[in-house]
């Protein structure tokens, strides 16, 4: 997952900050725990998130053959899909409603996790459930009910949707 507020072209140094908001793209990493049929299969997690920064992937389960990989911020497997959308989300929409352009996408492989980040659980189903009273809301209905929340309160902003 990744976010970038851009309004002019990004500076000519280097575009990954480690945590650093000014700087032009952030790196996030969500890790899920293991599914229901990962479970079944007596399948392993070879991801750990030792702190709220690196990624360690190990070559086993059992080996000490590891790599550790650095982000600007890491969700461990414990994380909520709130604690992603204010963390990654929340920030930039002042920045969107000043005029920047903002982007945020998920990226991985099938079945890590994507289109539940961003879009949310069973819930979405559910025409009764709104973003506001289900968990599992992702970022996207999340956002677009700040987004409008925003506009609402902004009496003399003139705006067309």
């Amino acid at each position: 997952m990744a976010s970038s507020p851009r309004k002019r072209p990004p500076p000519a140094t280097s575009l990954m900050g480690a945590g650093d908001r000014s700087q032009n793209i952030q790196v996030f990493v969500r890790c899920r725990p293991l599914n229901k049929a990962e479970k079944e299969a007596r399948s392993y997690s070879v991801v750990d998130c030792p702190n709220s920064r690196e990624v360690t992937v190990k070559e086993k389960q059992t080996s000490s053959i590891t790599k550790t990989f650095q982000f600007d911020k890491v969700f461990g497997i414990q994380s909520k899909q709130l604690d992603v959308y204010r963390a990654v989300v929340e920030p930039l929409i002042g920045q969107v409603m000043q005029g920047y352009n903002c982007t945020v996408f998920a990226y991985g492989q099938t079945g890590t996790g994507k289109t539940f980040t961003m879009e949310g659980g069973d819930g979405r189903d559910d025409p009764n459930m709104t973003w506001e009273n289900d968990p599992t809301s992702g970022i996207i209905p999340r956002a677009l009910a700040q987004l409008f929340d925003e506009l609402r309160v902004q009496s003399e902003a003139e705006f067309s949707v």
